[in-house]
């Protein structure tokens, strides 16, 4: 019996060692969970991401025609200067992000950069309803506000809601509610 005991005495140290390891790792996680919660709890349009960078770069010099991409993790990816080489094109996407948050940041991301375009790309988290449920009506009540005539610095928009324009194999396996959500007001018709 003695022996039997001395056998199974490192197999449950075994198991406790990879629970604690499992536990302190799932701390951590979580950890790391929260400071994104509370993040977006003091800045939810992340404000703050683009701040240093708009002050740095000022206003467009006399006869450039900046163009601000303006979105989220799609915008975000893209280097515009390997597709844009020597362009003054600016990049303000930001992952996760939905229409009311891109709407809230949009004068000091867009209108203050003073561009002569700006190429919005949104619209697909907010049907992924990172922000909580939402409408197309909705979604589309915030891609007009922000190519508003009235903000003055747009010259012409888009969404990724435009694809259902281009018949693509997205637009085809789109549900209905989607290929709905396409905007009649669009100046890229």
């Amino acid at each position: 019996m003695m022996k039997l005991t001395l056998v199974f005495l490192p197999s449950v140290f075994l198991l406790q060692t990879a629970t604690a390891q499992q536990v302190a790792d799932r701390c951590e996680s979580l950890g790391r969970e929260r400071q994104v919660m509370e993040s977006q709890l003091h800045d939810w349009p992340n404000l703050a991401k683009y701040r240093e960078a708009n002050a740095k770069l000022g206003v467009p010099v006399q006869g450039e025609t900046r163009v601000v991409f303006l979105g989220d993790s799609i915008t975000e990816a893209w280097d515009l200067s390997v597709f844009f080489k020597g362009k003054p094109y600016v990049n303000r996407g930001i992952r996760g992000q939905t229409t009311p948050q891109i709407l809230l940041r949009f004068r000091q991301d867009v209108i203050a950069l003073k561009p002569g375009i700006v190429v919005v790309l949104a619209g697909t988290n907010d049907i992924a309803q990172n922000t909580g449920p939402t409408s197309l009506g909705t979604i589309e009540d915030n891609l007009k506000s922000i190519s508003s005539p009235r903000s003055a610095a747009i010259v012409g928009a888009t969404s990724t809601l435009e694809t259902c324009r281009s018949r693509t194999p997205f637009f085809m396996a789109a549900p209905d509610a989607m290929k709905i959500a396409c905007m009649e007001e669009s100046p890229f018709k």
